[in-house]
């Protein structure tokens, strides 16, 4: 059973001291002093079941597949007990991986080769890899905010100027919903943001 909370009487400062005794009671709760227990969580959780990031992901796919660069990670299964990182990953000729990672412990789920990738796709795809500039971690610190969430997915994509360009999509709490902004990747510059209810 876990232990209750307990508080201390806080006394009132004496008169004349200049002290508010509102500032002491503030101080003692923000140092723990007044009362015996863990403070209560500033912010509710995001997606709680997912314990394992996207960058852990895209960590595990990078090692799985040697050379090769990020094209996407997306958390598949959100309303399920064991969600899944889907993240496809460009290998140095171009050809396109699939790797899947448990979103709850971490664990490499399987590698995947999609099949019809011509000579064209390829190329398109080293060239698309090969013109990011900036990582998508460095894209993700260019959205963060107060009410920041969970990175739910992340591409990178042609924009209209045909330059690449990071689509990041954040969950948050606070208005319930997903944000997707558009990152240069070679600038950092946060092009567009839009918001849209959260997917099933």
């Amino acid at each position: 059973m876990a232990r209750p909370l307990t508080c201390t009487p806080v006394r009132r400062p004496a008169r004349g001291t200049g002290v508010s005794a509102l500032v002491v009671v503030g101080a003692l709760l923000a140092t723990g002093a007044a009362c015996d227990g863990p403070p209560p969580s500033p912010h509710p959780e995001v997606l709680p079941q997912v314990e394992t990031p996207y960058d852990r992901a895209v960590r595990e796919a990078l090692d799985e597949v040697s050379g090769s660069r990020l094209l996407s990670v997306a958390l598949r299964r959100v309303s399920e007990p064991q969600p899944v990182w889907h993240t496809r990953v460009a290998a140095q000729d171009g050809t396109v991986h699939l790797v899947r990672v448990d979103a709850v412990h971490g664990r490499l789920l399987g590698t995947a080769v999609p099949d019809g990738q011509s000579a064209a796709d390829k190329e398109r795809v080293s060239a698309l890899a090969a013109s990011a500039q900036v990582l998508p971690e460095e894209a993700v610190e260019r959205v963060k905010s107060p009410d920041f969430g969970k990175v739910t997915g992340i591409r990178l994509e042609e924009g209209r100027q045909h330059e690449a360009v990071w689509s990041v999509d954040v969950t948050t709490v606070r208005r319930d919903d997903t944000q997707t902004y558009l990152v240069d990747a070679v600038t950092k510059d946060v092009l567009d943001r839009r918001t849209a209810p959260p997917s099933a």
